[in-house]
């Protein structure tokens, strides 16, 4: 799946760092993707808070994407893509735009403006 927002939106760098939940949000302006390695999924779009671009890998096997626990990742029965959660809409995003916003926490887990935000479910 793949949607786009046609109305890019500036990086606001300069926005403090607050730890903020958004709730849902619309879907355009995000995208999953397979990740280079087959491995996973890419959730990429721009955070609705601060404008920047930001990227999250949720790796199959993983909690979110369909696990089944250690036994069978060590087994190599890893969760096919065709079987795993969307995580577009089942996981909670996190800005991850990679810009350390001022008052930003050294212990932030996250580098970004703290924001997180569920991408709302299609009707």
């Amino acid at each position: 799946m793949t949607t786009t927002d046609p109305t890019p939106t500036a990086h606001l760098v300069g926005l403090g760092y607050a730890e903020s939940s958004l709730g849902e949000v619309e879907a355009a302006g995000f995208s999953v993707s397979p990740t280079p390695d087959g491995d996973g999924l890419a959730v990429r779009g721009t955070c609705p808070r601060c404008g920047g671009p930001t990227a999250t890998t949720y790796r199959y096997g993983m909690p979110g994407l369909g696990t089944k626990g250690l036994r069978s990742w060590f087994a190599g029965a890893r969760t096919r893509p065709a079987e795993a959660a969307d995580p577009l809409r089942s996981e909670a995003h996190f800005c991850e735009c990679g810009h350390a916003h001022p008052g930003m926490p050294a212990e932030a887990v996250f580098i970004g403006c703290g924001a997180d935000w569920r991408i709302r479910s299609a009707p």
